[in-house]
């Protein structure tokens, strides 16, 4: 007889929470999902559902904060692991694609709530951005080559996140069958060039 494992702390309200919503939108869309769904599945009570986060619109933005700060992490990490500005670059886009496929019901909340929630998520959002933001800046100066682009942040993102946003949206959405890790290097080589140039 095998040994039993030994068990794991219980997530904490929040955090069951913010994984119930998760579960919910990814079955029944975000404009289906009621706070009682989302009580119910969490286990948590009704008093710290609303001491937590207000009402269904701040348990989303709670939770489009979480998967932005998530995914931020995985962004530093991949800017940290390059030994030149095109290994880094070519980093962020092969992490990114990666923690797609691997999460794809997050990576499905936060590309449809972006437009909605972005401009409502408040001073975390902003907070969890401004980390990011400064963290690219960073590593933007530390290279010759970028160091002219440090001051546009928002338009290197968009050179390197928004194709492939584009490409896995299908994905996303069961119309593209083939997994979009097979365009990784497509994309890792469109983003240096448009960034590096050559």
């Amino acid at each position: 007889m095998s040994e039993a494992s030994p068990a794991r702390p219980r997530a904490g309200a929040r955090e069951r929470v913010l994984a119930a919503a998760l579960a919910c939108a990814t079955e029944s869309g975000m404009d289906a999902v009621t706070i009682d769904a989302i009580r119910l599945r969490s286990g948590v009570s009704v008093g710290s559902l609303y001491h937590h986060f207000g009402d269904k619109q701040g348990v989303f933005a709670a939770l489009f904060v979480a998967g932005v700060e998530h995914f931020g992490e995985i962004a530093m990490a991949a800017m940290a692991k390059g030994e030149s500005a095109e290994a880094g670059l070519r980093a962020l886009v092969e992490d990114y694609l990666d923690w797609v496929v691997a999460h794809p019901d997050w990576a499905r909340f936060l590309l449809a709530a972006r437009p909605r929630l972005e401009s409502t998520a408040g001073p975390l959002l902003r907070d969890a951005n401004g980390r990011y933001f400064t963290a690219l800046r960073d590593w933007l100066k530390r290279w010759p080559e970028t160091r002219h682009l440090a001051g546009r942040p928002a338009l290197v993102l968009a050179l390197v996140f928004g194709p492939v946003d584009y490409l896995v949206r299908p994905w996303l959405d069961g119309l593209m069958p083939a997994s979009p890790l097979e365009h990784r290097d497509a994309l890792a080589d469109a983003a240096v060039r448009a960034l590096l140039g050559g």
